[in-house]
């Protein structure tokens, strides 16, 4: 549970799913619905046991309690966990697209999606960590996680699936908020570097903007089944949500203790479950929102035993 950050996988399940709501306007069709979310799940949790495979080096020397450090999981078994359900992701994900449907139509997008994911979790993990652009990377994870939900149900035209503006811009809004997330947690374990405690506090803020007006991008036949519009009170929805992470992002950069940087991120990730809620009332309704909100429940609980960084 600790190697795979299990509290975290509730986001997962709220991003991909909130996303499939949003645009099939609920649960229907009920199989690719499911063959998504679980997709989503196993390319997620292949990203953290290879995170935890690639940085071995650098945990023996910072992080002893990590579960291959310790060694409390064998590095075979992590290997084969690891790679495995990278794989198993990639085809539940293309199984997604075949599921029958007389109201929608087969589709390669959540192939396509699953492995230009696949590619960059490992990109990430392997060459690009140390590097400037690492954040960004993680957060076109989280951008390709939504996608992915929402790629069973597109329009497709003339072979090819076709992605609302709004959809893209949420995407594009989640990805931004992952990447303020990985900035600030890139100096958790020795205590905060000013300049990534700043700039990542920005860049939640900004991803938390373009959550907040995406939704404004959609044309009048999106939004013709929304249950609410997108507007002020969207707007205001979003900011609220987002408060309590902007204020102990605004802290941490006054108490750059590892504690304090910890307590941030922690607030980050879970952080995604209501954002992810607030699309799918959108979209679904409040039935769907409150499903999704419900995730924070056993995300909550676990995270109080288990690290979700």
């Amino acid at each position: 549970m600790q190697l795979v950050r299990l509290p975290n996988v509730f986001t997962v399940l709220a991003d991909v799913g909130a996303a499939f709501l949003l645009v099939a306007g609920g649960g229907s069709p009920a199989g690719r619905f499911a063959l998504v979310l679980a997709a989503g799940v196993a390319l997620y949790w292949a990203g953290m046991i290879l995170n935890d495979l690639f940085d071995l080096e650098k945990d023996t020397a910072e992080k002893r309690q990590r579960p291959l450090v310790s060694g409390a999981i064998s590095l075979s078994a992590a290997k084969l966990a690891g790679w495995g359900l990278l794989l198993l992701g990639v085809l539940l994900a293309a199984a997604s697209g075949y599921i029958p449907d007389p109201n929608v139509s087969t589709t390669w997008m959540p192939a396509a999606v699953a492995v230009v994911l696949a590619v960059l979790i490992v990109a990430y993990n392997g060459p690009l960590k140390e590097t400037p652009i690492a954040p960004a990377a993680m957060g076109g994870c989280r951008m390709l996680s939504f996608l992915l939900g929402a790629a069973p149900v597109l329009v497709v035209a003339d072979g090819m699936p076709v992605v609302p503006r709004y959809v893209l811009g949420i995407a594009i809004g989640f990805g931004v908020y992952v990447m303020g997330i990985t900035t600030i947690a890139r100096d958790e374990a020795v205590g905060g570097h000013l300049i990534n405690l700043r700039t990542g506090f920005a860049v939640i803020l900004l991803g938390a903007l373009l959550l907040a007006f995406a939704p404004g991008l959609s044309e009048p036949a999106d939004r013709a089944s929304w249950a609410i519009r997108p507007g002020s009170q969207f707007v205001l929805l979003i900011g609220l949500i987002v408060l309590p992470v902007a204020i102990r992002g605004f802290r941490a950069q006054f108490d750059p203790r590892p504690a304090a940087i910890g307590n941030t991120i922690r607030a980050g990730i879970l952080t995604i479950i209501p954002l992810a809620a607030s699309f799918a009332l959108l979209g679904a309704g409040q039935f769907w929102a409150i499903a999704v909100f419900a995730l924070v429940i056993p995300a909550i609980a676990l995270s109080l035993r288990l690290q979700v960084t």
